[in-house]
């Protein structure tokens, strides 16, 4: 597998997909508005940075949903998709948060995938993050070499 271009464009995921796996109707503006953002920006092909930002906006956005218990289970689903669409952006060389330039985007996308499948459940979105997870596995393998 070829790796992309830091600070690509192009995401790697099938977004029609995480966009059907989040239950929409379910969830508020609070937590809707910020995910359509994420969503649009990666469909828009913006540059990787702006996407991890608007990703990362929106997994904050689910915080406060997330404590809610009748709202928990559809937050998670954002959640997930957030940190899908943020790893995706990171792997392309968005910022990583921290602001450290030593920290390993292969290792921060590989986290997010991690915490999107704790939180939304493996079974449910592992064929999502499959492009990501192994984008960056291999970037880590060819590094280490």
């Amino acid at each position: 597998m070829s790796k992309r271009a830091r600070g690509s464009e192009t995401t790697l995921l099938n977004l029609e997909a995480l966009e059907n796996a989040v239950p929409w109707e379910e969830l508020g503006a609070d937590v809707v508005d910020p995910l359509r953002r994420a969503l649009d920006t990666a469909r828009r092909e913006r540059p990787a940075t702006e996407r991890a930002k608007a990703a990362d906006a929106a997994r904050e956005a689910t915080f406060e949903a997330l404590e809610d218990e009748e709202r928990a289970e559809a937050a998670c689903a954002a959640y997930s998709a957030a940190s899908i669409l943020f790893a995706d952006a990171t792997l392309a060389g968005g910022d990583c948060g921290g602001g450290d330039e030593a920290v390993d985007s292969e290792a921060a996308a590989l986290r997010a995938c991690d915490l999107a499948m704790l939180r939304g459940g493996v079974a449910e979105w592992a064929t999502i993050t499959e492009p990501v997870v192994r984008a960056a596995s291999a970037g880590g393998a060819s590094e280490a070499r």
